[in-house]
């Protein structure tokens, strides 16, 4: 079997599992903000879309080391079997500390690994932005243009995910309005921060896709 071939399809399945669960999640979203619906409802789709959004964190944490064997493959960039390592690797912990904050979401420790998490996007996303930048400023280290192109909005989509994580907080604000209905300044809350969960989300997408067309299409070296 090509290996190549494998690895691009892993790539256009992560993708896939990615950006469709995430629009699950945007449908969750939008549902959880109605206050014609019961409590239970509510809490019901929060719960929900907690469990929807561990699908695309993960195929995220996994996207780059599979980018990074059809970069090698392609011989856009001498990428070495450690680097290759550390980037599983990386990948792998990275989805551990995802699944770990859902199945301890109740432990008080959990607030210490969203504190990582968010530490890490932040970072994670500044390296690939200025790595595109750079190399699309001087052509180094990254000599094929439309690759540092791709990196620089691939840093980006890790910012864009930090101001999602920074305001997504639904089934918080549900549980300060409780069972016995909320108030008109509470549902103005949960609106607000919802729209704005919806609206970080949106923006992901059109990176999203970016990112997937510089990757097929090519447009430029």
């Amino acid at each position: 079997m090509d290996s190549h071939a494998l690895w691009a399809f892993l790539h256009i399945l992560l993708f896939v599992y990615w950006l469709g669960a995430d629009v699950g999640l945007w449908l969750a979203m939008a549902m959880v903000k109605n206050a014609a619906l019961s409590y239970e409802t509510r809490t019901t789709l929060a719960r929900l879309g907690f469990y929807v959004d561990l699908f695309p964190r993960v195929t995220f944490a996994l996207i780059l080391p599979v980018g990074m064997h059809l970069t090698r493959n392609l011989d856009l960039y001498p990428i070495g079997d450690g680097l290759l390592a550390a980037a599983w690797i990386v990948g792998v912990l990275w989805s551990a500390l995802h699944i770990g904050v859902l199945v301890f979401k109740a432990r008080p420790f959990v607030s210490r690994l969203r504190a990582l998490n968010k530490a890490y996007e932040a970072l994670a996303g500044l390296f690939f932005i200025v790595l595109g930048v750079v190399s699309l400023a001087t052509g180094a280290p990254i000599a094929t243009g439309w690759l540092a192109l791709k990196l620089l909005l691939f840093g980006t989509i890790f910012w864009v995910i930090l101001g999602f994580d920074t305001v997504f907080q639904p089934f918080t604000r549900l549980r300060r309005m409780g069972p016995d209905g909320a108030t008109p300044s509470q549902e103005a809350t949960l609106t607000r921060l919802t729209n704005a969960s919806m609206a970080w989300a949106l923006m992901l997408y059109v990176l999203i896709a970016a990112v997937a067309f510089l990757g097929r299409v090519k447009p430029f070296w």
